[in-house]
């Protein structure tokens, strides 16, 4: 399973979010397509690599049109592209659109809960909440195309840190306001979301937008679970100078502990064993995805014999020492067993490394195993994956183009 870490140094914003998406490798093609299932006109997006602080990352940025640029209208008929909204013209839009039906939901969910924010601070009504922090262009693009990325980067799981904001007043449409802006500190009323402050950083760190979707989305706030592989950082940068780096970083994560480098020859693991004699396929295969999400080693299940010689599995868990406690709580809420067993054994292993090979069919990455003289080269099979499905090419060929690159490039 990936997760997505986010790690709010600088606060948050949409266009951040988005930001950091990208650096993360999400396709800014793919991502347009899909955005134009919403059928809203009137902007244009960048998306421009560069680097602050001698750090490289992405800025994403939607401009408006000109004809469009501070409008508020009445909708017309045909597309719809003025400036202004209220939350149920901003739910028709998504929900008369072709995106998936969870997208819709999440977005719709983000811009309840900042319209709610917002109605509460200008004490109206919520539909009568028309104005740029609900209903703008750049505003449903960010949010709507937030879960696009999700989805696009198959991430399942959002985890993130403590967000940081600035101090002081800032200037908005309507006058000077204290930051934390009003609408972000009433979303923050009875809210989990781990929240600080700069007092070197005068103006606005987190926007509406950006605490409503990390409010929505994230599914636990803390650090990096130690369980968890790192495969890729990016950075999505921000608008505003705040004298250092204004940036969000966020990190992709990977359950599969077979993606991780090694660089130890021995340790211990714990192999845990229960039996299961009561449950159908369907019910085991989701206990084995739990622990695979959770990040062990490995799982498996073993046909056996139990009491009353009746046909039963063995599920066998490899994993690290310290996470004995978690694994006994997956297996026991996720299976039909009254009890686990364990041992704690040693093991050796190779040396494990990952290299990038560009084939002439993309980039490909390659598992190297040592021990001692020994070595073995295996191909992930999920990069290779990904292009065959792209090329429309045998997985076989892509796997074995792989290998003889990577044993050319030895040669040279």
């Amino acid at each position: 399973m990936k997760s997505l870490y986010l790690d709010p140094f600088s606060g948050v914003s949409g266009n951040m979010l988005l930001g950091t998406l990208f650096d993360l490798g999400l396709n800014f093609a793919d991502f347009k397509q899909e955005l134009a299932k919403l059928e809203i006109t009137g902007y244009e997006l960048t998306l421009t690599e560069t680097t602050s602080s001698a750090i490289k990352g992405h800025l994403f940025e939607v401009t408006l049109s000109d004809e469009f640029k501070g409008h508020h209208a009445d909708e017309g008929a045909g597309k719809i592209h003025h400036h202004g909204r209220n939350l149920s013209t901003i739910e028709n839009i998504i929900n008369n659109s072709s995106l998936s039906e969870n997208i819709k939901k999440s977005a719709c969910t983000v811009f309840e809960e900042i319209a709610k924010a917002e109605a509460h601070v200008h004490g109206k009504k919520i539909d009568e909440i028309h104005f740029h922090e609900v209903g703008a262009i750049d505003s449903i693009v960010d949010v709507v195309g937030f879960f696009i990325g999700l989805k696009l980067l198959k991430i399942e799981k959002v985890i993130c840190g403590t967000l940081v904001d600035g101090s002081g007043t800032i200037k908005v449409a309507h006058g000077v306001m204290p930051v934390p802006v009003p609408a972000v500190m009433q979303m923050r009323m009875n809210s989990e979301v781990p929240f600080r402050q700069r007092a070197d950083v005068l103006t606005e760190l987190v926007t509406p937008t950006g605490f409503g979707i990390i409010k929505c989305i994230t599914d636990v706030f803390g650090g990096i679970p130690e369980n968890l592989v790192v495969e890729q950082v990016g950075y999505g940068f921000g608008t505003r100078e705040t004298g250092s780096l204004n940036a969000l970083r966020g990190i992709l994560l990977e359950s599969e502990q077979s993606k991780k480098r090694v660089n130890t020859k021995s340790d211990s693991v714990i192999e845990v064993h229960a039996n299961i004699d009561d449950q159908s396929g369907e019910q085991l295969s989701f206990t084995m995805k739990k622990l695979f999400d959770f990040g062990v080693y490995d799982t498996f299940f073993t046909p056996i014999f139990s009491k009353k010689n009746r046909p039963a599995y063995q599920l066998t868990v490899l994993a690290k020492e310290s996470a004995l406690e978690d694994i006994i709580l997956i297996i026991i809420k996720n299976s039909s067993t009254f009890g686990v067993r364990w041992n704690v054994m040693q093991r050796k292993i190779m040396q494990r490394k990952f290299e990038i090979i560009n084939t002439k069919h993309g980039q490909v990455k390659i598992k190297i195993g040592i021990f001692g003289n020994l070595k073995k080269v295996s191909v992930e099979y999920a990069s290779a994956e990904k292009i065959a499905e792209e090329k429309n090419l045998p997985i076989g060929t892509v796997m074995e183009e792989a290998k003889r690159e990577y044993y050319k490039n030895l040669e040279v």
